[in-house]
């Protein structure tokens, strides 16, 4: 399956929300739209961290913005790519917790696995220009730490 991570930007503000989706990118867009009118109405079963800023704002002030497309397995790989994204742009970034909340208990920890295993790839392909995992205490953490996270597929990411 072809997921995309997307960024949705303000005109306004510095502010972004980090996301994913297996749709259209102006599918999803709507969708984010239609959500807040549930959410203000009270009838939204969650609240995305965007939410407030789209009604301090105006939903038409953002814009969705493809940030990258990955061949992905399921939801759960998918998610682990978002949150690399998501503590990629921490200074900005609106949605500061990684989106294992709107998973099942069993789908977050497949996905907590994922980023883990992304992680000691990174690790072994760079092993010369690292510090051990272990050291820094990556085996614990099941969010990634994007100050190890430079070069996930051979790119500068930071």
């Amino acid at each position: 399956m072809i997921g995309s991570v997307y960024k949705i930007v303000c005109s306004q503000s510095d502010i972004c929300y980090v996301g994913s989706t297996f749709n259209l990118l102006k599918h999803r867009m709507s969708g984010h739209r239609s959500n807040l009118k549930r959410w203000e109405e009270g009838k939204a079963t969650s609240e995305v961290a965007i939410y407030p800023y789209f009604k301090k704002y105006g939903p038409y002030e953002f814009k969705i913005l493809l940030i990258k497309q990955y061949e992905v397995a399921d939801r759960a790989q998918l998610l682990a790519y978002e949150t690399l994204w998501i503590n990629k742009f921490k200074k900005t970034c609106v949605n500061k917790l990684p989106p294992f909340g709107l998973l099942e208990r069993k789908n977050r920890e497949r996905a907590q696995k994922d980023i883990m295993t992304l992680i000691k790839m990174y690790l072994m392909r760079n092993a010369s220009n690292t510090t051990s995992y272990k050291k820094i205490g990556l085996y614990k953490m099941p969010i990634v730490n994007v100050a190890v996270m430079t070069n996930l597929e051979g790119k500068h990411i930071t």
